[in-house]
This record gives structure tokens, C-alpha cells and sequence, in this order.
């Protein structure tokens, strides 16, 4: 069995392609690179080997994890998203970093636009995450 070992990475940023294999992996829980690229046919034409290796690049990342497993044809990975806020949240800063740093303080209206589509759900967990960092902050 083969798992990442998931650490403070420098530079860790993810592309479209990559992105969306971890958005269809964190909906499947666990699948392999066969299953992700069926999942993906109806939004896009993608190559198995396409998905195969953007996984491996994924795993060593860090941002999946990966077994090995006997299948029909013989050994196969199969992969699973690593759930971890800490890694999201080092994803997230650098993207935002990146962008502000190409187009400046506007990004951050735009970010704040982006707050309006979100679900009222969501909305909700945001709202008790700031309110209980800001609470930590303040007790500090």
C-alpha cells in the first residue's frame, strides 16, 4: 500500500485539468484512474493516460492518495482525495496570492462577488469559520 505523506509544500498550486479529477475523486470517495476518466466522458473527451498521469502527478503532490489493488486485468491504483483543510487552505492562498499578484487589489472585489453564488449552507459553515477564527484572534 502506497500513501502520501502529506507536509508544508512550497510553491503547491494545481492547474484546470487537475482540479477537476479532484473535484470527480472527492465525489466518488475512492476510484481509479478508468473510473474518473468514465465519470469525466459527459463533460469531457479525456484520454485514460491523460487521467492516469495527472493522478500520479496528484499523488505526488500529496493531494491524493493511492493503493494498489488486484483488478481484472492485473495490479491497478486506486486512488482517494486527501481530506485535509490545511493542504486546501495552503491551495487556496497561493492561487489568491498568484492572482493578486498578476492583477492587483481588484481581485479582491472579485472574490467578494464570488461570495454572492455561494449556497446558503455553505454560506453558513463560512460565516461560523470566520466568526470562530475571529473569536481565536481576539482570544490571542
Amino acid at each position: 500500500m502506497e500513501l502520501t505523506d502529506v507536509g508544508k509544500r512550497k510553491g503547491l498550486e494545481i492547474g484546470e485539468l487537475e482540479a477537476e479529477i479532484l473535484r470527480v475523486l472527492k465525489s466518488l470517495g475512492n476510484a481509479s484512474a478508468g473510473e474518473i476518466a468514465e465519470n469525466m466522458k459527459s463533460t469531457r473527451t479525456i484520454a485514460y493516460t491523460t487521467v492516469s498521469t495527472t493522478l500520479d502527478r496528484l499523488f505526488k503532490k500529496g493531494l491524493v492518495n493511492r493503493r494498489m489493488v488486484a483488478g481484472k486485468t492485473g495490479q491497478k491504483y486506486v486512488y482517494s482525495f486527501v481530506d485535509d483543510p490545511g493542504l486546501e487552505k495552503q491551495l487556496v492562498d497561493a492561487a489568491v496570492s498568484r492572482l493578486v499578484d498578476a492583477f492587483g487589489p481588484s481581485v479582491t472585489s472579485t472574490i467578494y462577488d464570488k461570495l454572492n453564488e455561494i449556497s446558503p449552507g455553505d454560506l453558513e459553515t463560512l460565516r461560523t469559520a470566520v466568526e470562530r477564527r475571529r473569536r481565536n484572534i481576539e482570544s490571542s
